[in-house]
């Protein structure tokens, strides 16, 4: 945007860098778009066929109704709409086969240019000639419609490519060109091709975008409409490390990021229904001239003046080695998630049963410890999934001939971070005030969690290691944000028994059992435990249906681990995972 005037310029250079630029969505990275064509969300696919052949821009010409009659058969197809050579960066090498292209193309761009009705005829690509033309008896040889030649040179193979143009009035001559079928983007970098200029992929989207904006019932826009969003934090709130907002309530509250009155007073929660938000929006008129109120919107949240990025994992200093990569996460990282997934359990044992909550005498005190068990089963169960993709790391570092060997990492670490650059001892413990701090601390984000994974993905960032493991490593990354909103949640739903008499009405009298008195759960336990490293073994050698069942089997135990823990509980007794 130019400050000057407010207006918005296009600008494709971001959209086609190598790298994952800081504030932009993930999807200018084209692999990742959301798009289709009748039209795309992002961007509409049919442009990028539009150069399908370097050198040549074309024109898709098609019905408004491809089930209706050919009114203008002569006008349908892939109309040539202007010779692009000198722009064209596909055309500009000495490579012999494109410094012949180069030459036929300004040779014939006097004739091409000269009419404006040169249409595609036919393409041929390994043999095999494919006519523009609807061949049948029963009617005249008409030229398919527009969307049926973009469906075919859809199809077609990067490769050498031989097109024939014709005219379709006047002497109806032919030219013949040999090329090739373009790369949309480079083979290494993923970048977009320099032939493309800026807003050519958006051309032919919703018109206007802005009523689109407002009354598209699909609710499914990736970036561009965000629909729900966290209010941007204000220069007077306090800051937590990530920019986020201390204030737990500001922090969870999602707006209508279409709503038309934006004072920060005014701020009230989303309602869950399209019918219910929209008599606060932006009406059409208001959205065609005050579009540009709407905010920038970076992980989920506005912002409103220039976004400045917080240091991030790309300054981590990478292993040097892959060992040292495989030693982090089988003595660190693995055994942290296990530790933290079983004191998350532990402390769901500690809470009263909804039915038990009836009998308090608190009137919110049922929906209040149904929502923090579901909470914390949910966190433990994506740390319990963590640790299978901590496994899965090392077992594709040893497939990928990186490591020497493999073995399933299936045990609590002693200690933890503390949330405070220091560390602390694994604790199972109720929840209590003082150990829901602890949860709070150390899923903080830019805290500890977070920052552990920060040199095994600047370590997954390197050539020599697979791409499926970057992505591993970074949703275990992205997860400890949502783990950190879910925590502060609980921490405000717990407010209401601060003062409470006797303290803590939701808790049950539990205390760490011995193993004696927690046999049947600890057998269950290492029942899993057994499972689990079975499977996760014949996973390690690509025997999918041989480790299938094993983790099966242990899911089925999960399920008895928690009858039998509530049932130990019910009794006072905290299962002993170590």
């Amino acid at each position: 945007m130019d400050n000057g005037s407010g207006k918005i310029f296009p600008r494709n250079l971001t959209a086609r860098a190598a790298y994952q630029v800081p504030g932009n969505p993930v999807v200018t990275r084209l692999e990742d778009v959301v798009a289709n064509c009748y039209p795309g969300l992002e961007l509409d696919v049919r442009n990028f066929d539009r150069r399908f052949f370097p050198g040549l821009v074309f024109e898709f010409v098609a019905r408004l109704d491809n089930t209706a009659s050919y009114e203008e058969p002569e006008r349908y197809g892939a109309w040539l709409h202007y010779v692009d050579v000198l722009m064209d960066p596909d055309v500009q090498s000495e490579a012999p086969e494109v410094k012949k292209l180069r030459i036929d193309l300004l040779l014939n761009a006097g004739a091409l240019g000269a009419h404006d009705d040169w249409y595609l005829e036919w393409v041929e690509q390994k043999g095999k000639r494919l006519s523009m033309r609807h061949h049948n008896p029963d009617n005249p040889d008409y030229p398919l419609d527009g969307l049926y030649v973009w469906r075919l040179l859809r199809g077609l193979e990067p490769g050498p490519l031989t097109i024939g143009l014709r005219r379709r009035s006047g002497d109806h001559s032919e030219i013949v060109l040999e090329g090739w079928r373009r790369n949309f983007v480079d083979p290494v970098t993923g970048v977009i091709s320099g032939a493309y200029q800026p807003g050519e992929l958006l051309q032919s989207l919703c018109s206007p975008w802005q009523h689109d904006f407002r009354d598209c019932s699909c609710m499914y826009w990736a970036a561009n409409h965000p629909d729900v969003v966290f209010q941007e934090v204000g220069p007077d709130d306090e800051k937590l490390p990530n920019g986020q907002a201390a204030d737990p309530l500001l922090a969870n509250l999602r707006v209508d990021w279409l709503r038309s009155d934006r004072a920060r007073d005014a701020t009230a929660a989303a309602e869950n229904t399209i019918a219910k938000n929209r008599p606060y929006q932006f009406d059409h008129f208001q959205i065609n001239q005050e579009w540009q109120r709407l905010n920038v919107v970076v992980r989920d949240q506005e912002i409103d003046q220039v976004y400045a990025p917080l240091p991030d994992k790309d300054k981590a200093k990478p292993f040097d080695t892959p060992e040292e990569l495989a030693k982090e996460l089988r003595e660190k990282l693995g055994p942290m998630e296990m530790a933290l997934a079983l004191e998350y359990v532990y402390a769901r044992f500690s809470l009263l049963s909804p039915e038990q909550a009836d009998q308090s005498g608190w009137p919110t005190m049922r929906d209040d410890v149904a929502f923090i068990r579901g909470v914390l089963m949910i966190i433990a169960s994506c740390e319990m999934q963590h640790l299978r993709w901590v496994n899965e790391l090392l077992w594709i570092l040893h497939n990928a001939k990186l490591i020497s060997s493999y073995a399933p990492v299936l045990h609590p670490a002693k200690t933890l971070p503390d949330g405070k650059r220091g560390w602390r001892n694994a604790v199972l413990s109720p929840l209590t005030p003082d150990t829901l701090t602890r949860f709070i601390d150390i899923e903080r984000p830019s805290g500890v969690l977070d920052g552990a994974y920060a040199r095994v993905i600047a370590t997954l960032r390197l050539p020599i290691y697979p791409k499926l493991a970057i992505e591993l490593a970074e949703r275990i990354d992205s997860d400890g944000i949502d783990h950190y909103s879910k925590f502060c949640e609980v921490e405000v739903a717990l407010k209401t028994y601060r003062r409470a008499n006797p303290a803590l009405p939701y808790l049950r009298k539990v205390e760490v059992g011995t193993p004696n008195e927690a046999k049947d759960a600890l057998k269950v336990y290492h029942d899993i435990l057994r499972l689990l490293g079975n499977g996760y073994t014949d996973y390690a050698r690509d025997q999918l249906e041989e480790g299938a069942p094993f983790v099966m089997a242990a899911r089925a135990k999960m399920n008895e681990l928690l009858t039998v823990g509530e049932a130990l509980a019910l009794r006072g007794i905290g299962i002993p995972f170590w």
